[in-house]
């Protein structure tokens, strides 16, 4: 048997045979249109972390594309990237409120900072008014990076990241209707 590359697994296709796979190549094309909005450096991260699991805590050179996927959406959620949304289904999906912050700087006009932030302060708005059993706003790195105009992290956008916290904090103290109703940000 020829050996696998460090970085490799070999992927059980429904037909039989095995087919070497690179485990940045296929978290890529697992994560699919968000790697853009995603560090890269996470998502080499999270691929590490998935073939450290397989190859050495499970001593396997074989899974499935099942398995591969949900290693690395348990990885990925254990860094705070959640993939997909809450599901429609269920209690949970209709008491938690979640807003991706990456699609709203992301869709800021010219006005940039000055639309993100009253766009933000609306939305808080009207998620504490309909009671949620709690609100979620994700993707905080990836805003604060287009919000910066940065492709990597550095000291400005520690200083962005910090006001989008201690703005929406502020906010979020002084509504009357956000007692009881805890706010997460990842």
């Amino acid at each position: 048997m020829i050996a696998l590359r460090r970085d490799c697994l070999l992927i059980a296709s429904k037909d039989g045979p095995f087919i070497p796979c690179s485990m940045e190549h296929l978290t890529i094309e697992f994560v699919g249109p968000a790697s853009q909005m995603l560090d890269p450096e996470v998502l080499r991260h999270a691929s590490a972390a998935v073939i450290h699991y397989f190859k050495v805590e499970l001593g396997c050179e074989v899974v499935s594309t099942s398995q591969f996927t949900e290693a690395l959406t348990q990885v990925l959620a254990g860094l705070g990237v959640f993939l997909e949304p809450n599901p429609d289904s269920g209690d949970e999906s209709s008491t938690v409120r979640v807003l991706d912050l990456w699609t709203l700087a992301s869709g800021a006009s010219q006005l940039g900072e000055l639309e993100f932030c009253w766009r933000l302060r609306s939305l808080l708005r009207e998620f504490l008014s309909e009671k949620p059993e709690r609100i979620e706003f994700r993707g905080l790195r990836g805003c604060v990076k287009v919000l910066a105009d940065r492709q990597h992290w550095c000291e400005t956008c520690d200083r962005v990241e910090t006001w989008i916290v201690d703005l929406v904090r502020g906010w979020y103290a002084r509504e009357p209707a956000a007692a009881g109703i805890p706010l997460v940000m990842s």
